[in-house]
Protein backbone atom coordinates (compact mmCIF):
# COMPACT_ATOMS: atom_id res chain seq x y z
CA UNK A 1 0.00 0.00 0.00
CA UNK A 2 1.51 3.51 -0.39
CA UNK A 3 1.47 5.90 1.50
CA UNK A 4 3.24 8.67 3.40
CA UNK A 5 5.27 6.13 5.58
CA UNK A 6 6.29 4.10 2.23
CA UNK A 7 8.14 6.83 0.83
CA UNK A 8 11.58 6.51 3.17
CA UNK A 9 13.12 9.54 4.84
CA UNK A 10 16.69 9.07 2.44
CA UNK A 11 14.02 9.33 -0.34
CA UNK A 12 12.05 12.57 1.08
CA UNK A 13 14.15 15.25 -0.64
CA UNK A 14 13.40 13.63 -4.07
CA UNK A 15 10.40 12.70 -3.61
CA UNK A 16 9.38 16.49 -2.93
CA UNK A 17 11.71 17.14 -5.77
CA UNK A 18 9.23 15.08 -8.11
CA UNK A 19 5.86 16.30 -6.75
CA UNK A 20 7.45 19.75 -7.80
CA UNK A 21 8.53 18.99 -11.42
CA UNK A 22 4.97 16.99 -12.10
CA UNK A 23 3.11 19.90 -10.65
CA UNK A 24 5.08 22.00 -13.12
CA UNK A 25 3.68 20.02 -16.16
CA UNK A 26 7.40 17.57 -16.33
CA UNK A 27 6.64 14.37 -18.19
CA UNK A 28 7.64 11.07 -16.49
CA UNK A 29 10.85 10.57 -18.51
CA UNK A 30 10.94 14.34 -17.82
CA UNK A 31 11.23 14.26 -14.03
CA UNK A 32 13.24 11.12 -14.02
CA UNK A 33 15.90 12.73 -15.99
CA UNK A 34 16.24 14.87 -13.14
CA UNK A 35 15.76 13.02 -10.33
CA UNK A 36 16.98 9.25 -11.01
CA UNK A 37 14.39 7.11 -9.44
CA UNK A 38 12.65 3.77 -10.82
CA UNK A 39 9.61 4.58 -13.10
CA UNK A 40 7.52 2.41 -10.88
CA UNK A 41 9.08 4.42 -7.77
CA UNK A 42 7.40 7.61 -8.95
CA UNK A 43 4.35 6.37 -10.23
CA UNK A 44 4.08 5.58 -6.90
CA UNK A 45 4.59 8.58 -5.43
CA UNK A 46 2.50 10.51 -8.07
CA UNK A 47 -0.35 8.38 -6.79
CA UNK A 48 0.52 9.20 -3.48
CA UNK A 49 0.17 12.75 -4.42
CA UNK A 50 -2.62 12.35 -6.73
CA UNK A 51 -0.63 13.24 -9.17
CA UNK A 52 -1.18 11.44 -11.83
CA UNK A 53 -2.27 12.53 -15.65
CA UNK A 54 -5.08 14.47 -15.37
CA UNK A 55 -6.50 16.81 -18.29
CA UNK A 56 -5.07 19.65 -17.08
CA UNK A 57 -1.30 17.76 -16.88
CA UNK A 58 -2.24 16.51 -20.85
CA UNK A 59 -2.91 19.78 -21.75
CA UNK A 60 0.31 21.50 -20.42
CA UNK A 61 1.96 18.53 -21.92
CA UNK A 62 0.56 19.15 -24.95
CA UNK A 63 1.49 22.78 -25.03
CA UNK A 64 5.04 21.67 -23.92
CA UNK A 65 5.35 19.60 -27.04
CA UNK A 66 4.00 22.09 -29.84
CA UNK A 67 6.73 24.67 -28.04
CA UNK A 68 9.54 22.22 -28.52
CA UNK A 69 8.04 20.99 -31.84
CA UNK A 70 8.47 24.78 -32.98
CA UNK A 71 11.97 24.77 -31.57
CA UNK A 72 13.32 22.10 -33.08
CA UNK A 73 11.23 23.15 -36.62
CA UNK A 74 12.89 26.77 -35.97
CA UNK A 75 16.34 25.34 -35.36
CA UNK A 76 16.39 23.04 -38.13
CA UNK A 77 15.20 25.47 -40.74
CA UNK A 78 18.34 28.11 -39.18
CA UNK A 79 20.39 24.90 -39.72
CA UNK A 80 19.22 23.97 -43.35
CA UNK A 81 19.45 28.12 -44.48
CA UNK A 82 22.90 28.15 -42.54
CA UNK A 83 24.58 25.34 -44.81
CA UNK A 84 22.84 26.49 -47.85
CA UNK A 85 24.42 29.85 -47.36
CA UNK A 86 27.96 28.06 -46.73
CA UNK A 87 27.66 26.06 -50.09
CA UNK A 88 26.42 28.88 -51.95
CA UNK A 89 29.45 30.64 -50.95
CA UNK A 90 31.75 27.77 -51.17
CA UNK A 91 30.57 27.83 -55.75
CA UNK A 92 30.64 31.77 -55.74
CA UNK A 93 34.51 31.10 -54.44
CA UNK A 94 34.99 28.50 -56.91
CA UNK A 95 33.51 30.09 -59.87
CA UNK A 96 35.06 33.55 -59.54
CA UNK A 97 37.45 33.05 -61.77
CA UNK A 98 35.03 32.62 -64.79
CA UNK A 99 32.94 35.63 -64.02
CA UNK A 100 34.75 37.83 -66.82
CA UNK A 101 34.44 34.49 -69.21
CA UNK A 102 32.12 35.78 -72.18
CA UNK A 103 30.49 32.17 -72.41
CA UNK A 104 29.93 32.12 -68.97
CA UNK A 105 28.20 35.05 -68.38
CA UNK A 106 26.03 34.52 -71.27
CA UNK A 107 25.00 30.94 -69.77
CA UNK A 108 24.40 32.94 -66.37
CA UNK A 109 22.14 36.15 -68.45
CA UNK A 110 20.40 32.68 -70.26
CA UNK A 111 19.51 31.50 -66.64
CA UNK A 112 18.56 34.79 -65.49
CA UNK A 113 16.19 34.87 -68.33
CA UNK A 114 14.51 32.11 -68.90
CA UNK A 115 15.62 29.78 -66.17
CA UNK A 116 13.59 29.01 -62.69
CA UNK A 117 14.39 30.93 -59.81
CA UNK A 118 13.43 27.95 -57.66
CA UNK A 119 16.10 26.05 -55.29
CA UNK A 120 16.74 23.87 -58.28
CA UNK A 121 18.29 24.19 -61.70
CA UNK A 122 15.31 24.70 -64.55
CA UNK A 123 15.55 25.92 -67.82
CA UNK A 124 12.95 25.73 -70.69
CA UNK A 125 12.53 27.46 -74.06
CA UNK A 126 11.27 26.53 -77.83
CA UNK A 127 14.73 27.48 -79.20
CA UNK A 128 17.15 24.16 -79.18
CA UNK A 129 20.21 26.68 -80.02
CA UNK A 130 19.50 28.60 -76.32
CA UNK A 131 19.05 24.77 -74.82
CA UNK A 132 22.00 23.91 -76.25
CA UNK A 133 24.03 26.90 -75.15
CA UNK A 134 22.75 26.39 -71.78
CA UNK A 135 23.57 22.65 -71.50
CA UNK A 136 27.22 23.34 -72.78
CA UNK A 137 27.30 26.15 -70.48
CA UNK A 138 26.43 23.66 -67.48
CA UNK A 139 28.62 20.82 -68.62
CA UNK A 140 31.85 22.94 -68.71
CA UNK A 141 31.65 25.23 -65.78
CA UNK A 142 29.81 22.85 -63.40
CA UNK A 143 30.55 19.20 -64.28
CA UNK A 144 26.79 18.69 -65.47
CA UNK A 145 26.13 15.12 -67.79
CA UNK A 146 23.04 15.51 -69.81
CA UNK A 147 22.84 12.03 -70.06
CA UNK A 148 22.55 11.17 -65.92
CA UNK A 149 21.99 14.47 -64.37
CA UNK A 150 19.26 16.22 -65.99
CA UNK A 151 15.41 15.32 -67.09
CA UNK A 152 13.99 16.74 -70.13
CA UNK A 153 10.45 17.41 -70.48
CA UNK A 154 8.76 18.42 -73.90
CA UNK A 155 5.64 20.39 -73.64
CA UNK A 156 3.29 20.02 -76.78
CA UNK A 157 -0.21 21.44 -77.50
CA UNK A 158 -2.52 17.97 -77.74
CA UNK A 159 -3.48 19.35 -81.36
CA UNK A 160 0.10 18.02 -82.74
CA UNK A 161 -0.31 14.69 -81.39
CA UNK A 162 0.76 13.18 -85.14
CA UNK A 163 3.34 15.25 -84.89
CA UNK A 164 5.16 13.42 -81.80
CA UNK A 165 7.33 11.11 -83.57
CA UNK A 166 8.98 13.97 -85.56
CA UNK A 167 9.35 16.02 -82.56
CA UNK A 168 10.66 13.59 -80.56
CA UNK A 169 13.25 12.91 -83.69
CA UNK A 170 13.97 16.80 -83.83
CA UNK A 171 14.96 17.42 -80.33
CA UNK A 172 16.83 14.19 -80.04
CA UNK A 173 19.18 15.16 -83.20
CA UNK A 174 19.41 18.76 -81.77
CA UNK A 175 20.07 17.79 -77.99
CA UNK A 176 22.42 15.01 -78.83
CA UNK A 177 19.87 12.81 -76.76
CA UNK A 178 17.98 9.27 -77.35
CA UNK A 179 14.17 9.81 -77.12
CA UNK A 180 13.81 8.11 -74.45
CA UNK A 181 15.44 10.39 -72.40
CA UNK A 182 12.51 13.02 -73.37
CA UNK A 183 9.66 12.66 -71.32
CA UNK A 184 6.08 14.08 -72.83
CA UNK A 185 3.60 16.78 -71.33
CA UNK A 186 0.94 17.68 -73.52
CA UNK A 187 -0.74 21.06 -72.84
CA UNK A 188 -4.60 20.81 -72.82
CA UNK A 189 -4.97 24.87 -73.55
CA UNK A 190 -7.79 24.86 -76.23
CA UNK A 191 -6.68 25.27 -79.47
CA UNK A 192 -9.43 26.35 -82.89
CA UNK A 193 -7.85 24.24 -85.39
CA UNK A 194 -4.77 22.66 -85.74
CA UNK A 195 -2.14 25.17 -85.98
CA UNK A 196 -0.36 25.44 -89.34
CA UNK A 197 3.18 26.19 -88.45
CA UNK A 198 5.39 23.11 -89.81
CA UNK A 199 8.54 24.13 -87.68
CA UNK A 200 6.63 23.64 -84.61
CA UNK A 201 9.21 21.87 -82.28
CA UNK A 202 7.32 22.81 -78.96
CA UNK A 203 8.97 23.82 -75.60
CA UNK A 204 11.83 22.15 -73.74
CA UNK A 205 12.35 21.74 -70.44
CA UNK A 206 15.26 20.37 -68.61
CA UNK A 207 15.32 20.11 -64.58
CA UNK A 208 19.02 19.49 -63.45
CA UNK A 209 19.37 16.67 -60.73
CA UNK A 210 23.18 16.04 -60.94
CA UNK A 211 23.65 19.55 -58.62
CA UNK A 212 21.87 20.45 -55.44
CA UNK A 213 20.31 23.85 -54.95
CA UNK A 214 21.79 24.81 -58.36
CA UNK A 215 18.92 27.19 -59.20
CA UNK A 216 19.90 29.11 -56.10
CA UNK A 217 23.53 28.85 -56.91
CA UNK A 218 22.77 30.60 -60.40
CA UNK A 219 20.89 33.08 -58.64
CA UNK A 220 23.40 34.35 -55.96
CA UNK A 221 26.38 34.58 -59.34
CA UNK A 222 23.80 35.96 -61.42
CA UNK A 223 23.10 38.89 -58.49
CA UNK A 224 26.59 39.50 -58.16
CA UNK A 225 27.75 39.44 -61.90
CA UNK A 226 24.24 42.32 -62.62
CA UNK A 227 25.72 44.42 -60.51
CA UNK A 228 29.46 44.20 -61.50
CA UNK A 229 27.57 45.45 -64.80
CA UNK A 230 25.56 47.78 -63.31
CA UNK A 231 28.68 49.54 -61.65
CA UNK A 232 30.67 49.00 -64.83
CA UNK A 233 28.47 50.90 -67.68
CA UNK A 234 25.67 52.68 -65.87
CA UNK A 235 27.27 53.57 -62.39
CA UNK A 236 24.51 52.09 -60.36
CA UNK A 237 24.32 51.23 -57.12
Amino acid sequence: MVNKGSVRSKNKQRFVRCIQLRKQGLSYSEIRKIVPVAKSTLQNWLTLARLTLTKEHFQIQALKRAENYRIAVAASRATRKRRKDEEIQKVIQNQKKYFSDPFYNFGVSLFEAEGSKSTNCKFSNSDFRLITIFLCFLEKFFGINKNKDVIFWLYIHQSRKNDLLKILHFWSKKLGITKDKIKICWKRNIIVGRRSNPDYVGQMSLSVTGLSILGSKLSAISSIILEKYKRLHWGVV
